[in-house]
């Protein structure tokens, strides 16, 4: 089955006035997300600044948890989708992609060719075939590689260099583009730096940076278990892993544990996804209840 006759399947099993409702789009929903994550995010944060040992450790990983599902915003307006608002979706992922060291434009083109070559080891450039090995699983899970690249992807781009992956999935037209908001990034950064000493202030390293270190190893885990041990053809419907997780993960997740669905019809705006699954859900290769029941689906397929 090819890309298109498989979105083309996806679509014929919803109907289609249902689906026309499905794919609008409205600023309502993700104006309440974003605002309800943020002051969560405050809240976490304020229980870092009040902590004391011991209770400082769990507070600093409570904290980084609801930090690092930033991606969620990220992933949402760079698909286009979190508002109906264009300037708000710009917004929102030049922000969220600023916490999380992931400049926008970068990543979206990125995860444009991600989702045009799902599972196809040779041309998706999100592929994780540390999920097929069990050392690898676990240097993965750690996070040290996704840094490794984060900071990697920085500095490179913001030199004006690129690899020849990335040559695949970034215009020649666009790649100024990437090499301009890597270099505002990294000027961000070192004002934050810059500021922090003048000040004599570790709130960026304890608000931010130790708290998405701490963190970031369950994002990986989370990521992997979207598409690890799933089969490597073009049908959306077997590529990728919807997981049946805890109501406040999936809030927190903006529904991406939908992640199937998400991946047959990228048009339907998170908030529908959890309608939209009862539709497809029949139909999915690969639908878990729960990280942990995912988590031992990869590692028995490990070597």
């Amino acid at each position: 089955m090819t890309l298109a006759a498989s979105a083309a399947h996806a679509r014929r099993l919803v109907p289609r006035a249902t689906l026309r409702r499905f794919v609008r789009r409205s600023d309502g929903p993700g104006i309440a997300f974003l605002c309800a994550h943020l002051a969560l995010l405050a809240g976490t944060g304020a229980a870092v600044h009040v902590a004391s040992l011991p209770w400082i450790i769990p507070a600093v990983l409570v904290h980084g948890f609801v930090l690092v599902h930033l991606f969620a915003p990220l992933h949402e307006a760079t698909h286009g989708t979190a508002f109906a608002t264009p300037a708000l979706n710009r917004a929102v992922a030049w922000l969220a992609g600023l916490a999380l060291l992931m400049p926008p434009t970068q990543f979206r083109l990125e995860h444009a060719a991600h989702h045009a070559h799902t599972q196809d080891a040779a041309h998706d450039p999100q592929f994780i075939a540390a999920s097929a090995r069990r050392w690898s699983y676990l240097l993965f899970a750690t996070g040290l590689p996704f840094w490794r690249y984060l900071v990697g992807n920085l500095c490179r781009h913001a030199a004006g260099r690129f690899d020849t992956t990335e040559a695949l999935y970034l215009p020649a037209g666009q790649q100024p583009v990437v090499s301009r908001e890597a270099r505002a990034f990294l000027l961000v950064y070192a004002g934050i730096a810059l500021a922090s000493w003048a000040a004599g202030t570790t709130a960026a390293l304890v608000y931010w940076l130790l708290p998405r270190l701490a963190a970031e190893p369950w994002m990986r885990l989370v990521r992997m278990a979207e598409h690890g041990a799933c089969a490597p053809v073009a049908d959306m419907l077997r590529n990728t892993r919807t997981v049946r997780s805890l109501a406040p993960l999936r809030w927190l997740a903006w529904n991406m544990p939908f992640h199937a669905e998400h991946h047959a019809l990228p048009a339907v705006p998170f908030h529908t996804l959890p309608k939209l699954h009862p539709f497809l859900a029949p139909h999915l290769a690969e639908l878990e209840r729960g990280y942990l029941a995912a988590h031992r689906r990869i590692l028995r397929a490990a070597a």
